[in-house]
Order: C-alpha cells, then structure tokens, then sequence
C-alpha cells in the first residue's frame, strides 16, 4: 500500500486513540466527582440532617455523560460489547473485511444520527434558556452536550477503524486493536 495513505491511516488513527483516551480520563473524573457527591452527601444527612437536594439528579446527568464519554476508548481497547457470533463464522478474509465495513458505517450512521438530533435538542434548550424543574437548575443545553461530545469521538473512533479495516491493518483473529 502507498506509504503516505499508510502514514494517514496510522496519523488519524493516532488522533482517535488520543481524543478516546482524553474522553475515557474525563468519565474517570465525573465518576470521582460523582464518588465525592455521594460521600458529602452521606456525611450531610448522617451528621447534619441536610442535603444537597441534587444528588439524585447530578448522579443521572454524570452516568450519562460517563456512558457516552468512554465509548469511543471502549471500541478502541475492544471492551465495547460487539455481536460476533455471525462475524467469527466468516473467519479474517475479504469476506470478513466487507462485514466489518458494513457494520461500522451502520454503527457510525445510527451514531450520526443520534448525535444530530442531540445537538437539535441542545441547541433548542441553548436558545430557549431552558433549565432543570430542580433546585439546581441545570441548564438542559449541557447534559446533551456532553453526551454530545462522546458520540462525535466515538465517531472519531469508527471513521479510525474503518480506515484501519479497509488499509488490511486489522486481523480480526487477534481482536479489534489486533495488526496484521
């Protein structure tokens, strides 16, 4: 293969590993922010007899978030939950390769798609200043934001594999991060 097609592939694929690790580290730190919520809020009602009043609705927008944040490093390190009982039937040949084809521009379409009409939702609650019922009053432009992010790496991520799939520098025998 052309050596600068192969410098490309393996430059974007550099890139998405990069933005899945930065979204991975950032669902690490919701989950210690959302560790340190539920201690403050467990030493708030034991000793204090008080609350946040927001717990319950912070832990929602953060496993959110969190979901939506790791899915791209998941894909990458082959963690995501994938259905290869048809796949592995097929074994590592051009056959295999086109599949795989299939299924990512399937998934990267169903993602797009998804992602579209969050930034619509987004944008709309952005425009019309809408906030959470809560004590918090969240603006609701941000939790689809977030979520937003993660689908658009999770994309990266796709877009990388895909290249990977169709350059041959996957082997399907070693998993998903498997080099020929």
């Amino acid at each position: 293969m052309n050596s600068s097609i192969t410098r490309f592939v393996r430059t974007f694929d550099r890139f998405a590993r990069i933005l899945s690790v930065v979204g991975a580290v950032a669902a690490g730190i919701i989950l210690l922010a959302m560790t340190f919520h539920i201690l403050a809020e467990i030493v708030l009602r034991t000793l204090f007899l008080r609350s946040t009043f927001v717990l319950e609705e912070m832990i929602g927008y953060g496993v959110a978030a969190m979901s939506f944040l790791g899915l791209g490093y998941a894909l990458n390190s082959g963690a995501l939950i994938r259905m290869n009982l048809v796949l592995e039937k097929l074994g590592n040949g051009q056959i295999r390769r086109i599949a795989e084809v299939i299924c990512i521009i399937a998934a990267a379409a169903f993602t797009g798609t998804a992602a579209w009409y969050f930034y619509i939702n987004a944008v709309r609650d952005f425009v019309r200043g809408h906030v959470s019922e809560t004590l918090s009053e969240t603006p609701l432009w941000l939790p689809p934001s977030i979520m937003l992010l993660g689908m658009l790496v999770f994309i990266v991520q796709l877009l990388a594999y895909l290249l990977r799939v169709l350059a041959g520098d996957v082997s399907f025998s070693a998993g998903l991060r498997g080099r020929e």
